[in-house]
């Protein structure tokens, strides 16, 4: 049933989708770094003015959202996102390095 409705598999990112994903998504948001979690399955971006933008898989789709530095903590290997949402409120991405651009 679920793929009759559209929900085949779990997407998959590469540098040049997230790029496009997060400006897409994120009004004004332009991307100067990108680091991919293991197997494409999200990412963390550095914007141009220091934000930060995070893109999350849902379904067969993504959700972005444009969190502050202060909001991501790197641990034990993975960086973990505090979202403080009633649905999500923290999510976690698997990185194979952690990016140096991350203060966290």
């Amino acid at each position: 049933l679920a793929w009759l409705m559209g929900f085949r598999s779990r997407p998959r990112l590469g540098e040049a989708e997230a790029v496009a994903e997060a400006e897409g998504r994120l009004a004004g948001f332009r991307a100067a770094d990108v680091a991919l979690a293991t197997g494409g399955e999200g990412a963390v971006l550095r914007g141009m003015d220091g934000s930060i933008g995070l893109l999350l898989p849902l379904a067969d789709g993504w959700i972005a959202r444009r969190l502050p530095p202060s909001a991501l903590n790197w641990a034990g290997g993975a960086l973990v996102a505090r979202l403080d949402e009633p649905m999500l409120r923290q999510a976690t991405l698997s990185l194979p390095a952690r990016p140096a651009w991350l203060t966290a």
